[in-house]
């Protein structure tokens, strides 16, 4: 992934709602996280085009470190994958828990497939219910 340590600011990522920052007040590891707050639905968060990286029908083993700037939101990854016109979306990571006293890693693998052409991939956090801000470091999908 691109920026994957967030010690790049907010390169290679974008907020689906909300602003993007990067965060020097919390960090998983190194100086910096990047911080999605003002989201207005519990579906937007930060995001990574990975289209050019997606081999269909392979397994992916995914990992990011997620916490709450506010509340106790269930937090997962996701994969919206839009192929031949249609995007579906692929849990990549079950929902855990995230809160504002430490960092919780999520995790898990999964295989990627889709029929037809591929013309968009995209690996995004976002929270089961609630629009609290999230803040991610540490990500890695292979």
């Amino acid at each position: 992934m691109t920026n994957a340590t967030m010690e790049d600011g907010t390169t290679g990522w974008t907020a689906s709602g909300g602003t993007l920052s990067s965060a020097t007040t919390v960090a998983h590891a190194g100086s910096r996280s990047l911080l999605n707050s003002g989201r207005t639905a519990a579906w937007q968060g930060p995001n990574q085009n990975v289209t050019a990286q997606l081999t269909n029908n392979k397994s992916y083993t995914t990992s990011v470190w997620v916490r709450s700037q506010s509340g106790t939101p269930g937090a997962k990854t996701t994969l919206a994958l839009t192929a031949n016109g249609t995007t579906s979306y692929l849990q990549l990571t079950p929902a855990q828990t995230i809160n504002t006293g430490g960092w919780t890693q999520l995790t898990g693998t999964t295989t990627v497939s889709w029929t037809g052409t591929l013309t968009n991939a995209s690996f995004y956090v976002e929270t089961a219910a609630g629009t609290d801000g999230i803040y991610i470091d540490d990500a890695s999908f292979q």
